[in-house]
This record gives C-alpha cells, structure tokens and sequence, in this order.
C-alpha cells in the first residue's frame, strides 16, 4: 500500500531541489543530540516550516520515528496507524515500519486504519524533513483524535512498551493556538509551554482546556509527555516559538508555531 502525497506542492514544494534548498538554509547549527521526543508544528512550510526543521535537524534521526499528530479531517480510527508499505516523498518514497505497527496494534488501543491519513497534513509535511534528514529512516504514522486522558495514558503505556529497548524517535506534530490576534496568542502559548516545558502532561490538557487554547496537537501531546514520563530523567528545551504573523505581517489572525526537544538522561 502507497500513501501518496496529499498536500506536496500546497503545504510544501514538491521539487526536491527546492525543498533541498530550504532545508540546507534552516539547518540547526548546534551539536545533534540524542533525544526521547520532539515536538513541531505542520503549518505550510513558509510559515512553519523553518521551526519544524530547525527543531528536527538538532536532533540524531534514528532509523526508527514514531510520528504522531491530530486528525483533522476526523476520518478513520481514534487512535488510527498506518497499516503498511510507504509514504511517497519529492525524495522518494519511506517505508513503513510494519514490526512497530504490530507491536502498537496489538493492544487493542491503536488501530490499523488507512483512512485517517488518506489526506491528513498534520504528518506528511513532517516525512520529508525525515527522509531528507535519515535516508533509510522507517516511520509509524499515527494520528490521534481521543480526548479521553485514560485512554491517551495507556496508549503511552503502550508505545513505551512497543519502543522499548529501542532505539526510536517520538515526533509530535502540533501548532499552538489558532486565528487570534498575535498579543492573545503569545499569551496562550506561553501557558501551554509552561506545561510543556515542565513535562507535565495533566497540566498541558488542564491549561489548554480551561484558557481555551486551541493546540489541534492536545492528544498526541499528551500521549508524548506521558510516554517521556514513563522514559524517566530527561530535559525539555524550547528550540523556537513564533507565529504566521511573522511571515504573513497580519497579526490579527494569527497561528502560534513551537519546536521543542526533550532529550535523554538529563
């Protein structure tokens, strides 16, 4: 089964040249570090996607990333994965990592579901940052639309599980609060990275709720920070945080963008 581009041409170039050049301009310049997970945004590439890959490219890629993001369609399963075969990229195309689908799917928790990604963005404008980044890198793509905190703890439970002993790359795909001015949503960004920043999952889903932020990636988020949780020792550090307004120069409708890297045994 080959999941073909949806959005290649919209959200990013389709040339791989083009996107070669924008790739090498926002490459991180600090050492590479090991890490449990990041978190990155998956506007289009002109507004988000020079945090996405600043974020990612500061980062050792292992040959194994779980990629997680919202349903924003809301077809498909819950908590859907991509059953098999590979994701086309202007780089070529990237194999999904079948031995991960099952050992998730096997829970009962994750469900093997094309549907949900058929022209879902959230995760295919993250792919090619992947495989230009790790040529041989093996994905499972999942998307998360439960809301219900127990059921994202024990898919946390489950992925730990799946993942352990392995090395493997968590990657969330989220933007921050959406179409309000630039003053509220720097304001309500910065209560949703409090939590973040303090890897505390149960204070990301209360703040967001209660200050009516609206971070499509809550879920996948919450499964992330639990999975970190369940990791041990580890620090969080906030690469970049900024807005479409710094691009499109309208600062009254804006979207909030975030690159965060929780790293390994510190």
């Amino acid at each position: 089964m080959r999941r073909q581009a949806a959005v290649a041409g919209y959200f990013y170039p389709a040339d791989k040249n083009e996107l070669t050049e924008f790739f090498k301009e926002n490459t991180s310049k600090n050492p590479k570090k090991d890490a449990l997970m990041v978190i990155v945004p998956h506007a289009g590439y002109i507004y988000s996607g020079a945090t996405a890959f600043k974020t990612l490219s500061s980062v050792n890629i292992p040959e194994h990333v779980v990629l997680m993001g919202p349903n924003h369609t809301g077809a498909g399963a819950m908590l859907s994965v991509y059953p098999e075969g590979e994701w086309e990229t202007p780089f070529g195309d990237v194999i999904i990592d079948s031995e991960m689908v099952t050992e998730l799917c096997s829970s009962g928790i994750f469900e093997r579901d094309a549907q949900a990604h058929r022209r879902e963005h959230s995760l295919e404008v993250i792919v090619p940052m992947l495989r230009f980044l790790r040529p041989d890198v093996k994905i499972t793509c999942v998307t998360v639309k439960n809301p219900h905190k127990n059921t994202l703890k024990s898919a946390a439970e489950v992925l730990f599980s799946s993942v352990r002993g392995k090395n493997v790359l968590i990657v969330v795909s989220s933007d921050m609060n959406h179409f309000e001015n630039a003053r509220i949503t720097e304001q309500k960004d910065t209560i949703a990275l409090q939590a973040l920043l303090k890897s505390d999952e149960d204070m990301l889903y209360t703040n967001v709720f209660a200050n009516e932020i609206s971070m499509c990636g809550i879920f996948p988020a919450y499964i992330g920070l639990h999975y970190c949780r369940l990791c041990g020792a580890h620090g969080a550090e906030l690469v970049e945080h900024t807005h479409s307004g710094a691009v499109s120069g309208d600062f009254d409708k804006v979207v909030g963008y975030a690159g965060l890297i929780y790293s390994k045994g510190e």
